[in-house]
């Protein structure tokens, strides 16, 4: 896989055929990275696909690629983090890190002391993950989803998921899991689980996993216990 600076297209043409940045990827394209024709660029569909080619046209408007080899790799990742709902500068990070390090999809959750989104800035997020993706070289865009109640989540997940829940309350849990894939990992908000929530887990088959005897932020705790869980399921 080669270090050639990145871009995204939703379409990734056949070997041979030329291939159109938009408006955005153009501009970085040229105006940013100041590449010329002839250069040597990937291109990536978020869905596995990776592009290989040389620039055709360095326009900062529609830049055209030709696509010299394409490489597709399986979906990644099996893991989902779902986790109360922080500040956005928390929300950055969880997404950028996590990102890097190779995960499914994101659950934000509405908790007992969790915040209460009064906004969501999809776009702003998903452009975030995208970064995350070039940067690290992933094939794969981890999906986002809305905040949903903690309840509505447990209701409505897949039963064939192991569940993973992260408790302050017992930091020093042993981290052999014998996990199956693939795996949701439940992190709780800065406030921790409510009584009332931990009740909810009793009901459920889970696997508990500490995180080390010091109280962690919600989003240290979110990359602490991805880490942890990929290297239970093989994936790092």
């Amino acid at each position: 896989m080669s270090n050639n600076p990145r871009f995204l297209s939703p379409e990734i043409p056949n070997v041979g055929n030329p291939l159109t940045l938009d408006f955005e990827q153009s501009a970085h394209c040229v105006r940013v990275l100041r590449l010329r024709v002839g250069n040597s660029v990937s291109v990536i569909n978020g869905k596995g696909i990776l592009g290989e080619g040389i620039i055709l046209e360095a326009n900062p408007k529609r830049t055209m690629i030709e696509v010299k080899s394409i490489e597709s790799r399986g979906e990644g990742s099996q893991v989902q983090i779902a986790f109360g709902l922080t500040k956005p500068a928390a929300l950055e990070l969880i997404f950028r890190k996590c990102t890097e390090l190779g995960i499914a999809s994101f659950q934000p959750l509405i908790t007992d002391h969790s915040l209460h989104p009064d906004s969501w800035n999809e776009e702003r997020w998903q452009k975030i993950v995208v970064e995350a993706c070039k940067q690290s070289q992933e094939l794969w865009f981890p999906k986002i989803f809305a905040p949903i109640s903690l309840g509505t989540w447990l209701k409505e997940r897949k039963l064939n998921h192991s569940l993973v829940v992260c408790d302050e309350a017992f930091r020093k849990t042993k981290h052999d899991l014998k996990l199956s894939s693939p795996a949701d990992i439940l992190i709780g908000p800065e406030g921790g689980w409510s009584e009332a929530e931990r009740n909810q887990f009793t009901e459920l088959t889970t696997f508990s996993l500490g995180l080390g005897p010091n109280r962690l932020r919600a989003e240290t705790a979110c990359l602490v216990a991805l880490a942890l869980v990929k290297s239970q399921l093989s994936e790092i």
